[in-house]
């Protein structure tokens, strides 16, 4: 994959401003720090203000392996911290992604890497932590085999979510940029069943990542909690993926507040529930989905019920139906390690009941540690695969860990920078030298929000354009249907690019901001 310079993919503003500001201005941008990947989130939007697509896709690529997916999956956090919200609203920079994904003519081929070096590397677990390390390992001349016991690459990514959110195809075309580059993967060989972490070290490789994700559902420990009305999220959404699931009659229920849950009740939708309910120990404010996850959900019709707490699962009409009995929740607590505690309501009106035709239980995942058995890896009381630190390393030698199998309930693209990360300290381990020190970053301008030019013009984000719910719950076709390239060039012209431009934002030279944009333009 050729690398691009910033000289050569976005005329810079250098050539714009005077030189005069440059010394000045020696920060990044907030949206840049927040990202997990450090994308240089500033050029590749303006390269979009200049309709370069073909350029904002290379800035994209040299951070990111998965453009096409984080364009759809990922949650955003450069979003929250954009500075253009205290003029107006955020920059859609999740958005821009896709357009510069959709539009760009040149920037998807992909070509195959020569090994330079002897080591050989083995990945077990093709989802996108595991899945950026081959990527980054391959980048870097080792031989990469990547192993997984699905039938299909992708982990959750081809075996979870949605269609309607990320369709299979844009996860097949950016995993055959990964075989592309020469790497190996194996699909349908379990870790601990089909081969052992002592056959792969007899097979030569000289390091191993464990990158098994956390497909492996919690169940409830209730009063019914076995009954066949009563089904698993992951189950549910494994098979809607792969076009097994038999429809859903009736009133559904998901029990849970994350975007499992969600994603599970939008699919219950689409399967043919004619009500569809979710029901959540948090209230609206602390529930673990993000906000515009539940909003989703909600504009599909799906109700969703805060601070409940399930008792117990009575089937009822034969079994044909299954009763629930809720406690109120008077409040819920997180602990440093993502566990939640919660206190019950007492008295009259604590006591809530609903009669439904399924449940679907979205409480959260855990990781299969079982190929752990009898080996010299620690297991967490979590039930995670312990690692020391930022090293990743097991305490194994020679075996690191990342993504889910390490931290459960990552997002993608947290997972896609521990793939990064792991990458690093296993061409580290192989060549006896240091990994980078993760503490050099810059630090982000702010803008101060008394400071803002009463001249800077007001212009409300483009909203991206998507199916109507009324016909988006009749398919699983992909809700979001991207920016035009027209809209997207006016999106990424909001830009401030607080990066290059942070002297002129805070007012320091009027002009010299206003002919930037002009420029742009």
């Amino acid at each position: 994959m050729t690398s691009v310079t910033s000289a050569q993919r976005v005329r810079p503003l250098s050539q714009i401003h005077s030189e005069k500001c440059w010394p000045m201005v020696d920060k990044i941008s907030p949206c840049e720090e927040a990202c997990p990947l450090g994308t240089d989130v500033p050029s590749y939007v303006i390269a979009i203000a200049q309709g370069n697509f073909d350029d904002a896709l290379a800035v994209i690529r040299e951070t990111n392996p998965f453009p096409s997916i984080c364009a759809r999956v990922c949650h955003q956090p450069c979003q929250t911290e954009c500075n253009r919200m205290l003029v107006d609203e955020p920059i859609d920079i999740r958005g821009l992604k896709r357009a510069a994904v959709d539009y760009a003519r040149n920037g998807a081929k992909v070509e195959e890497v020569e090994q330079t070096k002897s080591e050989k590397v083995a990945i077990v677990g093709s989802g996108p932590a595991g899945l950026t390390a081959a990527f980054d390992l391959a980048r870097k001349g080792y031989g990469v085999t990547v192993y997984d016991s699905s039938p299909v690459a992708g982990g959750w990514l081809t075996n979870g979510i949605p269609d309607f959110i990320l369709p299979k195809e844009v996860v097949e075309e950016e995993i055959q940029q990964i075989r592309d580059m020469g790497v190996k993967i194996k699909t349908g060989v379990a870790i601990g069943k089909d081969i052992t972490l002592n056959d792969l070290k007899e097979r030569g490789y000289g390091a191993i990542l464990l990158a098994t994700g956390a497909q492996k559902s919690v169940g409830l420990k209730i009063p019914g909690a076995d009954s066949k009305r009563v089904l698993s999220a992951l189950d549910v959404l494994r098979n809607a993926k792969l076009q097994r699931h038999e429809p859903l009659r009736g009133k559904v229920l998901v029990i849970g507040g994350g975007a499992v849950a969600m994603d599970a009740a939008r699919t219950a939708v689409r399967l043919g529930a004619s009500e569809v309910h979710t029901a959540c120990l948090e209230g609206r404010a602390d529930m673990p989905a993000w906000s515009w996850e539940v909003e989703a959900a909600e504009k599909e019709g799906v109700k969703v019920h805060t601070a409940l707490a399930p008792q117990k699962f009575t089937p009822v009409k034969g079994g044909r139906k299954v009763a629930v009995d809720f406690k109120r929740v008077a409040s819920t607590s997180v602990d440093s390690e993502g566990r939640i505690s919660w206190t019950l309501s007492g008295g009259a009106g604590s006591e809530y009941s609903m009669e439904v035709d399924t449940v679907i239980i979205a409480i959260g995942q855990a990781t299969d540690t079982s190929y752990a058995d009898g080996s010299e890896l620690k297991v967490n009381p979590r039930g995670d695969i312990a690692v020391a630190g930022s090293t990743l390393q097991t305490t194994m030698p020679g075996v690191f860990a990342a993504g889910d199998a390490v931290k459960v309930r990552g997002t993608v693209t947290e997972s896609i920078a521990m793939g990064f990360r792991a990458a690093e300290e296993i061409d580290a381990y192989l060549q006896g030298g240091e990994t980078k020190n993760e503490d050099s970053q810059k630090e982000a301008f702010f803008i101060d929000p008394d400071a803002i030019p009463v001249w800077l013009a007001r212009k409300p984000r483009w909203s991206m354009p998507s199916l109507a719910p009324a016909d988006a719950i009749r398919t699983f076709s992909e809700v979001s249907l991207g920016f035009t390239e027209e809209e997207a060039i006016e999106e990424a012209k909001r830009c401030l690019n607080c990066r290059m431009c942070g002297n002129c934002i805070s007012g320091r030279d009027q002009m010299c901001y206003e002919t930037s944009l002009r420029l742009l333009k």
